[in-house]
């Protein structure tokens, strides 16, 4: 088991349950100890970009989950650009059942199934991050 540092991005004004629904579910599909490093409240200035920039560089990886409107969140895009500038790995996942008009990260979403989360945070261990 291995300790694994995880910053969720999501859009914040309307996607807070996927967030949360992600770490209270981590606990029981996971045999990695998952940190939480999302922030987690909201902030009325741009101090919440300084506060982002602090977690995602202390983070292992970014984890974007993907709502009707994510591709839309100006937070998002910056926060993806942050642990890209960061060589941070970042995934999305894509809830079941719930619709999604566009990406943030130019790859395919994976499915939000504990099997392949759990094989991709495998993969990023396995990396040595």
């Amino acid at each position: 088991m291995s300790n694994l540092n995880i910053f969720v991005s999501f859009e914040f004004d309307k996607d807070i349950d996927l967030r949360n629904n992600f770490y209270k579910q981590a606990e029981r599909h996971t045999a990695h100890r998952i940190l939480n490093c999302s922030l987690n409240e909201t902030y009325l200035d741009h101090h919440w970009v300084d506060k982002a920039h602090a977690a995602i560089a202390e983070c292992d990886v970014l984890v974007v989950l993907i709502g009707e409107d994510t591709h839309n969140a100006p937070g998002v895009k910056l926060e993806v650009d942050m642990a890209r500038r960061l060589k941070k790995p970042i995934f999305q996942i894509r809830p079941r059942g719930r619709p999604y008009r566009g990406l943030v990260v130019l790859k395919e979403p994976m499915t939000w199934k504990w099997k392949n989360i759990n094989a991709k945070l495998d993969s990023i261990v396995s990396q040595g991050r």
